[in-house]
């Protein structure tokens, strides 16, 4: 039910009942974590309902706070969904670049860069939820601004890496075929259970990052002619 101020607890971000919304809006943010709760919950409820399917009013219910307060952190919905993005894609792109940068020897960089990616898929679905969707949407606006700006950050030096490790290859293909099968185990989840793939049930990161790695190692190996 709508509440004003921190009045509820919502996942990691425990808030106080006596908190009013004036507080609320005022508080030092290490007193009450406001802002990564707003982006948090947006993330949230996108990856459940779509862009056109939230309003702000939704994202104020579900924090906690009147739509007011939620203005005076973000003048539109589109200014909260980049804010949500970006701040949920940062860390995440941080620890893959740090992986795949993580030795001198590609192919190493290369494992490094499976198991990170592999756990990020596994450990966050509802970001990976929130990224088919808007895939099926297919916003241009939206899409350019995940492309140009989340994407790329990735992408660009995951590219380079392939280059590295098999020069002359098409690396922009190699790396959505890579994506592809680091994702697919994790999206085929739901459905696994009416399927005979469902007897030893989901794998872990680890055990899709090796089957990736046994797959790719001898094609990179292989000395072209």
């Amino acid at each position: 039910q709508p509440m004003g101020g921190c009045s509820r607890n919502l996942g990691r971000f425990p808030v106080s009942e006596s908190i009013n919304e004036r507080e609320l809006t005022c508080m030092p943010m290490n007193l009450c974590p406001t802002k990564p709760r707003i982006l948090e919950t947006a993330i949230t409820l996108f990856s459940m309902k779509g862009y056109s399917g939230v309003s702000m009013r939704d994202i104020a219910r579900e924090v906690g706070i009147s739509p007011p307060a939620l203005y005076n952190h973000f003048d539109t919905k589109d200014a909260l969904y980049r804010a949500a993005v970006s701040a949920t894609f940062e860390d995440k792109s941080a620890r893959l670049f740090t992986a795949m940068s993580a030795s001198k020897e590609p192919l190493q960089c290369l494992q490094g860069f499976m198991e990170a990616i592999t756990t990020e898929i596994q450990e966050d679905r509802s970001f990976h939820r929130f990224m088919q969707r808007e895939m099926l949407d297919a916003d241009d606006e939206r899409l350019a601004f995940l492309g140009n700006f989340i994407f790329n950050k990735v992408q660009q030096p995951f590219t380079q890496l392939l280059e590295k490790l098999k020069p002359g290859c098409d690396a922009d293909l190699l790396s959505e075929m890579i994506f592809g099968m680091a994702k697919q185990h994790f999206e085929m989840t739901p459905v696994r259970p009416y399927t005979s793939m469902n007897a030893a049930g989901e794998r872990t990161a680890a055990d899709v990052a090796r089957m990736i790695l046994s797959v790719l190692t001898p094609f990179f190996r292989e000395v072209d002619k």
